[in-house]
């Protein structure tokens, strides 16, 4: 879409509402009067958008001198983006380290409609074989190790709810095709606290992902490392890693554990 097209295509009442918030936020408490000075807009459709954001909680008015200032509301708005984007950097910073330290390629996903969507991965460049984690694709949470350490996060009720919504299909021999079978294999996740995908979803391909925390005590997301192999050696050295790299990012996450509470 070019510049010219992209004002015309906007609705004029969002976009003279965004002016409204974006005004108060830069000059403070303000009149009707002081807004229709600043903005230049008709003092009736000014009355209504005050009135539509009054209504919705993003502004309020002053019942002593009606002025209008931003509400909590507002600022929580933003305070969420800043959050997002914090996330953002320090699961990056997490995959990097991750990707540095055992060599493999390093990524985060997060479940979405009942798939597995992976959001980054470090050091996918560099490597010789399909992933099928790239960034932006969808995957199975049955057959790949994040969406499997996700899924151990639900009740088995749940699993098996989810699993009569998944179009379950074999992409190789060691794919889980019934419920029961996966059931065991996250009944062991729940144990060790990491998933495995030992060629489930691509030949060639071995994965171990565990859970990332938020502070609300739900999953973030996982994150995962993907190779060529994964010996009994492999597994001990590389979930060791996986997992403090997961808890550390918990824990920057805001993630406090039942045993860190009781203490």
């Amino acid at each position: 879409m070019n510049k010219e097209n992209t004002k015309s295509d906007t609705i004029q009442s969002v976009d003279r509402a965004f002016l409204v918030l974006e005004t108060l936020s830069r000059l403070g408490s303000l009149s009707l009067n002081d807004l229709h000075k600043e903005l230049k807009l008709n003092k009736a459709s000014l009355s209504r958008l005050t009135h539509t954001l009054v209504t919705n909680g993003y502004i309020e008015k002053n019942p002593l001198n009606g002025n209008f200032s931003l509400t909590l509301k507002s600022y929580e708005v933003g305070i969420s983006a800043i959050q997002n984007l914090d996330q953002i950097n320090l699961v990056n910073s997490i995959l990097v380290d991750l990707h540095k330290e055992t060599g493999l390629i390093a990524q985060f996903s997060v479940e979405d409609k009942n798939e597995l969507i992976c959001l980054q991965s470090i050091g996918q460049k560099n490597s010789a074989f399909s992933v099928y984690t790239n960034v932006g694709k969808r995957s199975p949470l049955y057959c790949t190790s994040a969406g499997k350490a996700l899924l151990a996060t639900y009740s088995n009720s749940d699993v098996i709810e989810k699993w009569e919504q998944f179009n379950v299909k074999p992409f190789t021999e060691h794919t889980h095709i019934n419920v029961q079978s996966l059931l065991q294999d996250i009944g062991e996740i729940r144990q060790n606290n990491y998933a495995l995908d030992m060629e489930e979803n691509e030949y060639g391909v071995f994965c171990m992902g565990t859970v990332v925390m938020k502070h609300t005590r739900t999953p973030l997301g996982a994150i995962s490392i993907s190779g060529t192999s994964m010996t009994k050696d492999e597994e001990e050295r590389l979930s060791s890693l996986l997992l403090s790299y997961s808890q550390r990012l918990s824990g920057l996450l805001g993630y406090v554990s039942h045993s860190e509470l009781s203490r």
